[in-house]
C-alpha cells in the first residue's frame, strides 16, 4: 500500500512540477552547481546522450531515413556543439594566458569574467537544454525539427561557421599561445575526460 501511495505522489509531481516555483528554484540552483563543478567532458557526455536520443527519435519513433535522421540529429545538436566548442576554446586559451598575463588584480578579475562568460555560461546552457529534454521527454520524442529537408537557415550557417572558427583557433593555439602541442593536448584531455572534476 505504501508503494502505491508513493507512486501516486510521484505521478502527481510529474504532472504538476512545472507549476511549482520551488521546483524551478531548486532546478536552477542544481543546474548552476553542476555547471560549476563538472568539467567539459561531462557536458560532452550529455550531448552524446542527447544525440543518441535524437537518433532513436528520428529513426525509430518517426521512421525517417538515415539521411533525414542524421540531418535532424545534427540540427538539434548544433547549438550544443557550438556551446561546447566555445567553452573548450575559452578554457584552453584562458588556461595558457594565466602564465603569460601579469597577475594584477584587474587582470585576474577580467580572466574570471572571461571564464564565466566563455566556459561557465555554455556549460550551464548545455545542462539546461539537456534537462529540459529530459523533463519533457514525451514532447521531445513527438516533435521533429521544423526545417528537416530544407537548407540551413542563416542562424544554422552562423553556428556552423562559429564551430569551424573555434576548431581553427584550437588547432592554432600552440602557435598563438607559444606553447607546445603536447601541453595543448594535455589541457584538452584534462578538460574532456568526464570523470575528472
Amino acid at each position: 500500500m505504501h508503494t502505491h501511495t508513493a507512486l501516486l505522489a510521484l505521478r502527481h509531481f510529474a504532472h504538476e512540477h512545472d507549476d511549482l516555483p520551488a521546483f524551478h528554484a531548486g532546478y536552477l540552483v542544481l543546474t548552476v552547481v553542476f555547471a560549476a563543478l563538472l568539467n567539459l567532458g561531462a557536458f560532452a557526455l550529455l550531448i552524446a546522450v542527447h544525440v543518441a536520443l535524437d537518433l532513436v527519435k528520428y529513426r525509430e519513433v518517426h521512421s525517417l531515413s538515415w539521411a533525414r535522421t542524421l540531418e535532424g540529429t545534427f540540427r538539434e545538436s548544433l547549438l550544443d556543439l557550438l556551446l561546447l566548442s566555445v567553452a573548450l576554446t575559452f578554457s584552453v586559451y584562458l588556461h595558457h594566458t594565466i602564465g603569460i598575463v601579469a597577475a594584477s588584480g584587474i587582470v585576474r578579475a577580467d580572466l574570471t569574467l572571461a571564464r564565466f562568460a566563455g566556459v561557465f555560461l555554455p556549460k550551464f546552457e548545455i545542462l539546461h537544454r539537456f534537462l529540459v529534454v529530459l523533463l519533457r521527454i514525451g514532447e521531445h520524442l513527438r516533435t521533429i525539427h521544423i526545417r528537416i529537408g530544407q537548407g540551413f537557415s542563416a542562424a544554422e550557417k552562423l553556428q556552423i561557421f562559429l564551430i569551424v572558427s573555434t576548431l581553427i583557433l584550437l588547432l592554432a593555439a600552440p602557435t598563438i599561445l607559444l606553447v607546445s602541442t603536447g601541453d595543448l593536448v594535455l589541457t584538452v584531455v584534462r578538460e574532456m575526460i568526464p570523470w575528472r572534476l
